[in-house]
């Protein structure tokens, strides 16, 4: 509150003359505006550049949006598949290579079959009351023609002491396990339609392996020709039917064909040819295909 300066009645705030003695009353003093306080400056270790560009903040819709489009931008793994199987030649490939074996020791081949024949025949007949002692011994006879129809497919001289060879005394008991090993899981599926077909060419190929690996056991001999037939199966069955089936349809037209008047004869002529060739070297022709598939896959794999 101000006070006059004449007579020092007290004024009130918004009167501008002295009520009593009528002295102008004293201006009021405005208060005086505060000092600002100094600016302490920032320490030099946490002080910014003059010119530091302000963080950019992404908005959250615009991270979805680079993060969706970088994965569509990647191309989607492949799934894994299992490793395709090398390819092999076709039926009629195998057939022409048989046929060229068969063709360079038609004599020789079929005369080593013949002896196979009459030997295995007389051991299972000899040997029928003891099967236990029979059976081995032909199947290793059986191991010792594969071998001559694989030496025949390479070229190689074929002779008789080659049916026995797996009779030699460091290999005789090796080669009548696997040989049994074959029989008996070829026996234990027989019994399974269809299932019985894929495993004989599933086990097809011991003898060979037994025949190429000397360091191979038995056991493993019969996994192994599992390994190579996987996925050739088809191919291997393939070439047997279709030869059955050519064989029979060429019997069937011949047969047919004698029936022809007058010059029926000479077609009966044919029929007697290929029966008798077929009776002669069929189970050579068919033993040489097998063999030229085995050859066929284990050059495609390396084994």
């Amino acid at each position: 509150m101000r006070n006059c300066q004449q007579c020092g009645t007290p004024l009130p705030d918004d009167a501008k003359f002295c009520p009593v003695c009528g002295s102008p009353a004293p201006i009021a003093e405005e208060p005086s505006e505060p000092v600002d306080a100094p600016v302490e400056a920032a320490p030099a270790a946490v002080s910014q550049p003059e010119e530091t560009a302000a963080p950019v903040v992404v908005p959250a819709v615009d991270w979805y949006q680079s993060s969706e489009q970088g994965y569509q931008d990647t191309p989607p793994a492949a799934p894994s598949s299992p490793a395709a199987k090398p390819p092999i030649g076709s039926i009629f490939d195998f057939y022409r290579k048989a046929l060229s074996v068969l063709a360079a020791k038609p004599i020789r081949l079929w005369g080593l079959s013949l002896l196979y024949a009459v030997i295995a025949c007389l051991i299972a007949s000899l040997g029928a009351a003891v099967p236990l002692i029979s059976l081995p011994i032909v199947l290793v006879l059986q191991l010792g023609f594969t071998g001559v129809l694989l030496d025949g497919f390479h070229g190689k001289e074929v002779r008789s002491e080659q049916l026995f060879q797996g009779f030699r005394k460091e290999d005789v008991l090796r080669n009548a396990g696997g040989m049994c090993w074959q029989e008996l899981w070829n026996l234990i599926w027989a019994f399974v339609p269809v299932m019985n077909i894929i495993k004989y060419y599933s086990y097809s190929f011991v003898p060979y392996i037994l025949l190429t690996d000397k360091e191979i056991s038995p056991t493993e001999a019969l996994r192994k020709s599992m390994r190579m037939t996987d996925g050739y199966k088809g191919k291997m069955f393939g070439a047997d039917v279709l030869l059955i089936v050519g064989i029979w349809v060429v019997m069937l037209v011949l047969g047919l064909l004698v029936r022809i008047p007058y010059v029926g004869w000479i077609f009966g002529i044919a029929f007697f040819v290929v029966y008798l060739a077929i009776c002669l070297f069929g189970t050579i022709f068919f033993g040489l295909v097998h063999t030229a598939i085995f050859e066929e896959i284990r050059a495609a794999h390396k084994e």
